[in-house]
């Protein structure tokens, strides 16, 4: 399968790119880029990676703080209506050009990231259809195949756990990975609840001298209900025994004979029962319905008089009477005692008054009930006010006989207990006040409303009494706060004193056991739930274990095969070396830590050397080229088809400089990969293009003039033609300056279109081993001899390239600089011979 190649790149407004576009066009599977420093090459580099990944890296290993990226992407001098973008045609693996073009939508910000649209042939795209012209990424952050100085020791600097992931996701046992993670969260969920109410209780029983024999099986199997019946039996049986306690026939009987003696052998010690108190029940004050059937009794009795009202009663109470309210002929008043005074005329007179005052007997009796629920609501509140602690309601004289005493608590207690100890008692006072004033309330409404219910003409103004509920419910919020305060101090202090009891009486655990006794449902359930959790977590961590050897193993292949990809092209890099690159590896017995190590020989045959840390052991320059030696291997492993290098070889490291032109980029061109080299050392360059001249290498030099224009390049693979243009350009100035440099350019394009001649000439008479390196160090002088007798095709030739020479020599010197006329003939006669002799 073919790997994607770049046929050519173009980009605009791009870091140090401004407003005129550059073109890098690569025929070649060697391309090599020449700039001075602060010329854009890191930009171009940074270009390659933008497209791809829509992001720079240096933003993340680099910076300090990401806010120093701000507006870093866009030029700062590109007009406002220009957009910003990288442009690329690349040959997928598909074997058709491709058009990829990124545009800039939002430059990075303080603490935002850059926005980037993303198009493949002219459609909106995305990272994943990048993959489908077999462009596939690497792990971030070094996610393109693109690399530079502030990336060749990201690996090396940062720790063995993110090593670890990244590696793992470059050789792909993510899966594995994912999948242990998923078993590992399964088997975490399941682990036991150690703070489990009812676990807690049995943990505390099973330390009972008397009762661990018993109760501990407990923790490996789960008794039938009966079973388990009959073991917390068992267990309350044997402390009674122990304690020489009459044993009573009955086990609800034993326990109830266990909780007394554990509150006789607490109260030697301490009243702890005094502690006891029942849970705040919920109160609410009367709905808005209770107060308006009270309204509505007042407007009704406003409507009848109270004469009326007398009577009305008295009339329903004889209309009660069955004889009167069926009587057809006249009878005795039941009232008076008049004889036949009551005729039916009369009843019916006296029912329909009666039938009148309906409305208003009906609001009576909601007022009644009304009433009643309002003192069962004064009662509810006063009930709830009783679930203050026992001590709270004993007389003083009582708390002393009981010795429920401040004192007593203080000296049970360690000096250090003294901060609990005054927290509880500002809460115990905070609590007294509010019970205190909210059963004051509740028993003068409860007495009040009770008044009312007595004699319901009394009530005469329902608001007052809304008022007053309104205080209760008031003062019960406050007793509320109260009891949570005091609960809280109570809950630090009391298992202080109630650990204290128990060691001094030798009850500790007994409580425990008392309350799983009474909860036996709950505690079977726990201990189901527990035995189920055990058995699976059983389960999960031997598939753990399963999973570790299995990842283990492809681990350990996979690692060796990438150390033997980085050893091969370390040793292309710095060959023979006694302190070499061993190995990258997982940590043993640390499974998420990967090391690099080194080794170290005494000398170049490397027999039993010593294994030591990269970082500990390896000089700046040697991390250097185990950087590369990393980069390339992860390509070839990963099948990149293209990478870009950014000076990969530190300017001092002159030796193995030559090991990287010659045979790193050799094996990278055998294997297939597009190589595109930057570098700010012309040496570096020249050396590539000579040695590369076969490959038809692709040379350009980079330069930035104009901060408005930007970076501009130029294709320098004619190199001869290159110069000529540069020269021309130079030459049209009239300032002295740009003239010297002009001839001087153009004393150099002399030199190379002699230099040129004299390989054409070897090369047609079949020598094909013939380079422009062969001439390295030879001036003008010297060459131009050896080339007139191959100017034939003129007579005046020779002696155009003699008077070049001649003229362009001031250029060099301290002398006269040429004059804009000599330069432009030497230019045209340049141009014409190298027409004529090298079309």
């Amino acid at each position: 399968m073919t790997t994607p190649k770049i046929n050519w790149i173009e980009i605009q407004g791009f870091r140090a790119f401004g407003r005129r576009g550059q073109t890098l066009s690569f025929g070649s599977a060697l391309a090599a880029v020449w700039a001075p420093n602060s010329q854009g090459k890191t930009s171009l580099a940074e270009a390659f990676e933008f497209l791809l990944t829509g992001q720079i890296v240096r933003r993340q290993l680099v910076a300090s703080t990401r806010d120093e990226f701000a507006d870093s992407l866009r030029n700062a001098h590109l007009p406002a209506e220009m957009c910003t973008f990288v442009e690329a045609v690349i040959t997928g693996t598909d074997g058709k050009s491709h058009r990829i073009r990124r545009t800039l939508i939002s430059d990075y910000a303080k603490r935002k990231d850059c926005q980037s649209a993303l198009q493949i042939d002219g459609r909106d795209a995305t990272q994943t259809d990048l993959a489908t012209l077999g462009i596939l990424l690497s792990q971030p952050p070094l996610a393109a195949p693109v690399l530079a100085q502030h990336t060749l020791g990201y690996l090396f600097s940062t720790g063995p756990q993110e090593r670890a992931t990244y590696f793992r996701r470059i050789l792909e046992v993510t899966d594995l990975e994912v999948l242990r993670g998923a078993v590992a969260a399964l088997e975490a969920s399941c682990k036991p609840d150690d703070s489990d109410l009812q676990w807690t209780r049995l943990s505390s029983a099973t330390a009972i001298e008397t009762a661990e024999p018993i109760l501990s099986p407990l923790n490996a199997g789960v008794p039938t209900p009966k079973g388990l019946a009959a073991v917390i039996d068992e267990a309350i049986t044997a402390i009674l025994t122990a304690a020489d306690h009459p044993l009573p026939m009955a086990p609800v009987q034993r326990l109830a004979a266990l909780e007394e003696l554990l509150q006789e052998r607490r109260a030697k010690t301490f009243p702890i029962n005094g502690f006891e108190r029942k849970p705040l029940a919920d109160w609410n004050e009367p709905t808005k319905e209770e107060w308006d059937s009270l309204d509505s009794f007042l407007a009704e009795r406003e409507t009848v008089d109270e004469e009326t009202r007398r009577l009305t009663a008295l009339f329903r109470e004889a209309l009660a009477i069955p004889e009167v309210d069926a009587a057809t002929r006249p009878i005795d008043c039941v009232l008076c005692g008049v004889e036949g005074s009551l005729t039916p005329e009369r009843i019916a007179h006296i029912r329909s008054r009666a039938q009148e005052t309906e409305s208003f007997q009906a609001a009576r009796t909601a007022a009644m009930d009304s009433l009643r629920n309002l003192v069962t609501s004064a009662r509810a509140l006063d009930a709830a006010a009783a679930a203050a602690p026992n001590f709270l309601s004993m007389y003083s004289k009582e708390r002393r006989k009981a010795g429920f005493r401040i004192e007593r608590i203080r000296a049970l207690l360690d000096p250090s207990a003294s901060v609990a100890i005054d927290i509880w008692l500002a809460s115990v006072r905070s609590l007294a006040r509010a019970w205190a004033t909210t059963k004051t309330i509740a028993k003068a409404l409860a007495a009040e409303i009770d008044d009312k219910l007595e004699d319901l003409d009394a009530l005469d103004d329902p608001q007052t009494l809304n008022s007053k509920f309104s205080e209760a419910a008031d003062a019960f919020g406050g007793l509320a706060d109260a009891m949570k305060q005091y609960v809280k101090a109570e809950g630090a202090l009391l298992e202080q004193i109630t650990a204290v009891v128990d060691a001094a009486s030798e009850t500790v655990g007994w409580q425990e056991l008392i309350d799983a006794a009474r909860d036996q449902d709950a505690l079977r359930a726990s201990l189901v739930e527990r035995k189920a959790r055990v058995s699976l977590q059983g389960e999960l961590k031997a598939a753990l274990r399963q999973i570790d050897r299995g990842n283990e193993l492809v681990l350990d292949d996979k690692f060796a095969h990438l150390s033997g990809g980085i050893q091969r092209w370390w040793d292309l890099l710095r060959p023979d070396e006694p302190t070499f690159f061993s190995a990258v590896r997982p940590r043993k017995q640390a499974r998420r830590t990967v090391d690099f190590k080194a080794g170290l020989s005494l000398d170049a045959d490397r027999i039993a050397p010593k294994v030591r840390d990269v970082v500990a052991v390896f000089s700046q320059s040697q991390l250097h080229c185990l950087g590369l030696a990393l980069f390339i291997a992860r390509a070839l492993h990963e099948r990149t088809g293209f990478i870009v290098l950014d000076d990969p070889i530190l300017s001092s490291d002159e030796d193995y400089r030559a090991n990287f032109q010659a045979a790193v980029l050799e094996e990278l061109i055998g294997a297939g990969v597009q190589v595109i080299v930057l570098t700010q050392d012309r040496k570096t360059w020249k050396n590539l293009e000579h040695r590369y001249l076969h490959e038809s290498i692709d040379m350009f030099q980079m330069e930035l003039t104009n901060r408005a224009d930007g970076t501009s390049v130029t294709n320098s693979g004619d190199d001869l033609t290159a110069m000529l243009t540069r020269g021309e350009l130079l030459a049209r100035g009239g300032h002295p300056n740009l003239r010297k440099q002009a001839g001087e350019l153009l004393r150099d394009a002399a030199e190379r279109f002699c230099k040129e001649m004299l390989v054409h000439d070897r090369w047609t008479k079949g020598d094909s081993r013939a380079a422009l390196s062969d001439h390295d160090g030879k001036n003008l002088g010297q060459l131009q001899p050896k080339v007139e007798p191959l100017l034939i095709a003129d007579p005046s030739h020779p002696g155009k390239l003699r008077v070049i020479a001649s003229q362009l020599n001031p250029a060099n010197h301290d002398d006269e600089t040429p004059d804009q006329s000599t330069l432009k003939v030497a230019l045209g006669d340049l141009k014409s011979l190298k027409k004529q002799y090298l079309p």
